[in-house]
């Protein structure tokens, strides 16, 4: 049996590929399970400073979640734990220390969305089709679209992408700022691997508390106590003195 993701390493980062491509990289049980152990063991290797996923196959990143597989499940309580499981997989991933960009191509739709979301930056190619079909499938979006997408494009442009379902390409979906850059089609993957190793060279401690940082919002005492942790932590390193001595050997 084939495995559901595979693991690439380039140099620091970490190239994960969902491998279901005949099913256009359909989201069951198994790839968030597996996605969990993934990120876990990455986070204990101290070799690895980012990471990539992207989507095996021509036609999807991922088409959301395996509708086969949830009809197997006969609704009640399995279903609310697989709907459960993908929202911890998915936040495992947004809350790792390591900094995760998701290559966007093809369908990009439901559960697929929201596994993007859940990475730091998105990179999106020409051929992408971005969207939540939930809402005219008599259901709502349940694995972090509801909390993510209104950080990115606003409440009123996410609310207008959940009840219409409207599908979007790369450029409608840079200009709304749901992913960082548009890309020629085949280009996403090279993309953000140069992203990933650019971040993968940066602090570990410094990525660690910036991620804490965004995510704790604007409260002003919080922000406050996590910078003086984070420039403390920072300011201590080694590296950080090496390299401030050399900048100011620039103005002498």
């Amino acid at each position: 049996m084939k495995p559901v993701m595979t693991i690439e390493r380039h140099g620091r980062v970490a190239h994960l590929k969902l491998n279901r491509p005949h099913v256009l990289n359909a989201i069951d049980a198994t790839i968030c399970e597996t996605l969990k152990l993934e990120i876990a063991a990455l986070e204990a290797d101290a070799a690895i400073g980012a990471i990539v996923l992207s989507g095996e196959g021509e036609r999807a990143f991922s088409a959301g979640a395996d509708l086969a597989y949830m009809r197997a499940l006969e609704g009640g309580a399995p279903l609310r734990r697989f709907i459960e499981l993908t929202w911890f997989a998915f936040d495992r991933l947004a809350a790792s220390p390591l900094p995760s960009i998701a290559a966007l191509h093809g369908y990009v739709l439901g559960g697929g969305l929201e596994l993007a979301l859940a990475c730091d930056m998105r990179i999106a190619d020409a051929t992408v089709q971005i969207g939540l079909p939930e809402m005219g499938l008599g259901s709502v979006p349940g694995s972090g679209a509801l909390q993510r997408l209104p950080a990115l494009v606003g409440v009123a442009k996410a609310t207008e992408l959940i009840i219409t379902g409207t599908r979007i390409g790369a450029t409608a979906a840079e200009a709304a700022g749901l992913v960082n850059r548009a890309v020629e089609a085949g280009r996403a993957v090279a993309t953000a691997l140069e992203w990933a190793e650019l971040a993968a060279q940066r602090p570990p401690e410094a990525l660690r508390y910036m991620k804490v940082a965004l995510q704790a919002g604007p409260q002003s005492g919080i922000a406050a106590a996590l910078h003086g942790l984070i420039s403390d932590t920072c300011h201590a390193d080694r590296r950080y003195k090496e390299k401030t001595n050399r900048f100011r050997e620039l103005d002498n």
